[in-house]
């Protein structure tokens, strides 16, 4: 399995616990499982995946993507900071909807980083479509309990 092949397999797997947190609340349910609400659950590995996303920014810039637009190091700190922050204190429709922004503005470093020729062009379309269906999961999980 190359590279290409593993990052895209990984990255839209990492999709499925979204959507399975939306479908949970879209039929009603109010506990996973095992767990807590679909809502908690999908919070907690929102923040997760938020926080590793940002630190793949710190990877970029350890291995020489210095020319990046914009300051990698500040960006990724705050994003995880401000969705670490609002998952503690704040209410979890406020957090989903911290972590939805936080998506996006990952998206957009993203199409920044592949201007630049930083990142590729499949990288990105890769990012975008799973960006989509992570936004539109937690966006369902929000609003439907």
């Amino acid at each position: 399995m190359d590279n290409t092949t593993l990052y895209r397999g990984l990255t839209y797997a990492g999709t499925l616990s979204f959507i399975a947190c939306a479908l949970m609340s879209l039929a009603g349910l109010s506990l996973v499982p095992g767990l807590r609400s679909p809502m908690d659950v999908a919070a907690a590995y929102g923040l997760a995946i938020v926080s590793f996303m940002a630190g793949t920014h710190w990877g970029m810039v350890l291995v020489g993507a210095q020319r990046a637009p914009i300051n990698l190091f500040i960006a990724s700190n705050v994003v995880t900071v401000t969705a670490w922050l609002a998952f503690l204190v704040a209410p979890m429709a406020v957090t989903l909807a911290t972590l939805i922004g936080a998506f996006v503005f990952l998206l957009f470093i993203n199409y920044r980083l592949q201007e630049k020729q930083i990142l590729t062009a499949l990288y990105l379309r890769t990012r975008l479509h799973a960006t989509i269906i992570a936004v539109v999961s937690l966006a369902a999980t929000m609003f439907a309990l």
